[in-house]
């Protein structure tokens, strides 16, 4: 831990007159992060010991609440503004926060939820002894209803931070900037957060909404040299015929990661970029962000595998198996299980941290392949969801009988949309659509509710969902 610390602020010095992060033409320089963060880590340590939530979106005080509390060695969980009080609540609960900080106007019994500068308020208090060994809790969509919490060790991150400095061709970069797309929330930002924080770089974040792409972030691109993305993000920026080489020549990788990579948009990428670097990357939230990446070639698009590999297994961060299909990874990466969870596919294997990821996949000629899920977990834009989440919380509602949700693919079996299925008394879809805000993030609520008098059954007495496929 205190390595990993050492490590930051030998970087800062290193950096400090130089831009860090960058946000709605707003900076904040390596040495402001330093004072800022040095100063309210202080009053953190005096606050308490609990991991600390971050309610927000890419606001500068996310960024400096972050970093102090990595300095003050409280664990953070970035909680993004589009989730709802109600899904924050028990975030809450699970961990036993006992301090969030926002710039939200919300109340929660017996949380103190203040904005970062009112940290001073705790100066007067003492140090709290404090062992803790969590840099971060990240949480992800749960099946039952209920969001699964993964704490990411100080070891694990260094691990992460180690691996991702020494990829190819990342780790021949130097002074560059880097594009942040991910909400800090989400575990792909943990990426280009510390990709860029470790190696002295700059982070651009795009700030605007997934869904409505602006000329922002073309201006924004036209600065970047190494955007950290999803396959889906990327195919939106392709929308535009003027994102190509000629027009921003700056552009020089893309780390990719989230998502399946289609062959056919790293064709269109090649056709716009011919001199372009591309990595697929692999890995789940609870292996911190990624182990595993590649680089793609034009050449790997010329043989006969449908699918991109996504992984060397030779230069992986942690061991990978494949057993029954399954993509079984342990090592200094894997999370040592969720909070308030049962395993839930984390096992000990040799006394180390193992975990069965639920991914279908192989290994060929020592590279990774992933074919997709066992269960009903989606990748959607590049969220992680449980589409049993999004059914037990609309079966929470007033009304509502009983939910089949699905997603509906595109034909490189990426998510094209998400459909829900209600039996009910007197409900409709809009009804349902404002009720689902209040208790699960946006981004989860379906795009087609269809009210209806009963849920197809098939021969095992199940609700058939291949039928509803058809609807």
């Amino acid at each position: 831990m205190n390595n990993l610390i050492d490590k930051l602020k030998k970087i800062i010095e290193e950096n400090k007159n130089k831009k860090f992060y960058v946000a709605d033409d707003e900076y904040i320089t390596y040495d402001e992060l330093n004072k800022l963060s040095s100063k309210y880590s202080k009053y953190l340590k005096q606050e308490g010991t609990s991991p600390v939530i971050i309610y927000g979106h890419k606001e500068q005080y996310v960024i400096i609440s972050i970093i102090s509390c990595l300095m003050a060695k409280r664990a953070y969980i970035p909680i993004g503004s589009c989730t709802p009080l109600s899904r924050l609540k028990e975030i809450v609960s699970l961990t036993k926060s006992s301090l969030v900080i926002t710039d939200k106007d919300i109340e929660i019994e017996n949380t103190t939820c203040i904005k970062v500068e009112e940290l001073e308020k705790f100066s007067n208090e003492s140090i709290k002894s404090n062992d803790n060994e969590t840099a971060y809790i990240i949480f992800t969509s749960g099946s039952t209803g209920i969001p699964k919490g993964v704490p990411i060790s100080y070891d694990n991150l260094d691990n992460f931070i180690k691996w991702i400095s020494r990829l190819n061709p990342l780790n021949e970069y130097k002074n560059i900037n880097v594009l942040n797309q991910a909400s800090f929330s989400f575990d792909l930002s943990v990426a280009d957060l510390y990709y860029s924080l470790f190696n002295g770089h700059t982070l651009y974040a795009y700030t605007d909404d997934f869904d409505n792409l602006s000329d922002n972030l073309y201006h924004l691109l036209e600065k970047i040299n190494v955007a950290v993305m999803t396959p889906t993000f990327m195919r939106l920026c392709l929308l535009t015929k003027d994102f190509n080489e000629t027009n921003y020549n700056n552009f020089k990788c893309v780390y990719f990661c989230g998502e399946q990579l289609d062959k056919k948009i790293v064709k269109k990428i090649f056709e716009r970029f011919p001199n372009i670097k591309i990595i697929n990357a692999y890995g789940p939230t609870e292996a911190t962000s990624a182990v595993s990446a590649t680089l793609i070639t034009k050449e790997i698009l010329l043989d006969d595998n449908t699918l991109l590999p996504c992984g060397d297994i030779e230069t992986s961060a942690c061991n990978i198996d494949i057993i029954d299909n399954q993509i079984i990874l342990s090592g200094k990466s894997v999370s040592s299980g969720y909070i308030g969870y049962k395993s839930g596919g984390f096992f000990k294997k040799n006394n180390i941290n193992s975990f069965n990821t639920g991914d279908i996949g192989y290994i060929k000629s020592n590279k990774l392949y992933c074919k997709g899920r066992i269960d009903n977990q989606v990748k959607y834009k590049g969220y992680r969801i449980e589409l049993n989440d999004i059914e037990e919380n609309i079966n929470k509602i007033k009304g509502v009988k009983i939910s089949a949700v699905i997603a509906k693919k595109n034909d490189d079996d990426t998510v094209k949309t998400i459909k829900a299925f209600i039996e009910g008394e007197n409900i409709e879809s809009e009804y349902i659509k404002e009720e689902l805000k209040k208790l699960i993030p946006e981004y989860m609520i379906p795009k087609v509710f269809t009210i209806v008098e009963k849920l197809p059954i098939n021969k095992n007495g199940k609700i058939d969902r291949k039928a509803l496929l058809n609807i």
